[in-house]
């Protein structure tokens, strides 16, 4: 296949899937994307070339140019080495749909239920068809049971340290849209290698939480419970390593 229409469906997918991690946290369905500040309609030269607002001269945020670049190198090496089971074009709607989940979390700290539906329609059709329904099912269930283990302990434990220090702590490292993530990737991955996700997910995220309260703290810009990282990016990290291993 040519690289420069794998460069172009590259660009595709990248301007698809920031368009949706514009509009899916702040809207109940498909509309225009609008101008952060001034709320003005963005004409199409000025959202996917310009990224700056024609009326008030806001810019969008640097996450577009990233989004567009990473999704043309992704494209790239995934037609160069496709994931295990999968072709190149059976691979778009996944990345896809893992772009979407993985910027919309990054910046959102949320897991929305609109993708949440899809993606569990959508990987129980790849899980069934790649890897058998019995093992795609079990792959959900472990991902939900284990996820779950975790939520509770982090309430737990924010409990235990409110009690400490004697204020209430509503927030906790690991949410419910984690538990929806990692059952819908169940049903991706299969069991037991939802096991590996997990791990990696939880060893790649203490790592990247290390390194930046260390950064945090050396800044002197450290907030106790005000600096915590989503957890879906590693999960989706996670269903990465396993098909390439």
């Amino acid at each position: 296949m040519d690289y420069l229409l794998v460069a172009v469906i590259g660009l595709i997918i990248g301007a698809i899937i920031n368009y949706f991690a514009d509009i899916l946290p702040n809207s109940p369905g498909l509309t225009h994307p609008t101008c952060p500040e001034c709320q003005t309609k963005f004409t199409l030269k000025d959202y996917l070339l310009r990224y700056q607002c024609s009326q008030c001269g806001a810019r969008l945020s640097l996450r577009h140019p990233l989004v567009l670049i990473c999704s043309v190198g992704i494209s790239v090496l995934v037609l160069i080495d496709p994931p295990a089971l999968l072709s190149y074009w059976a691979t778009l709607p996944i990345l896809l749909l893992l772009g979407i989940i993985f910027v919309i979390d990054l910046e959102h700290y949320a897991i929305l239920v609109k993708t949440t539906a899809v993606g569990f329609v959508l990987f129980l059709i790849y899980g069934v068809v790649l890897l058998g329904w019995k093992k795609a099912l079990l792959g959900a269930l472990g991902g939900l049971a284990i996820t779950l283990f975790f939520y509770f302990l982090g309430i737990a434990v924010s409990k235990v340290v409110g009690l400490i220090r004697h204020k209430k702590i509503s927030e906790v490292a690991f949410g419910l849209g984690d538990v929806t993530a990692a059952t819908i990737l169940g049903f991706l991955v299969g069991w037991p290698s939802i096991v590996g996700v997990i791990v990696i997910a939880i060893v790649s995220f203490a790592l990247v939480s290390f390194v930046t309260l260390i950064v945090l703290i050396l800044t002197k810009k450290y907030s106790a419970f005000a600096n915590a990282l989503p957890f879906a990016p590693f999960l989706i990290l996670g269903v990465v390593v396993i098909y390439y291993l």
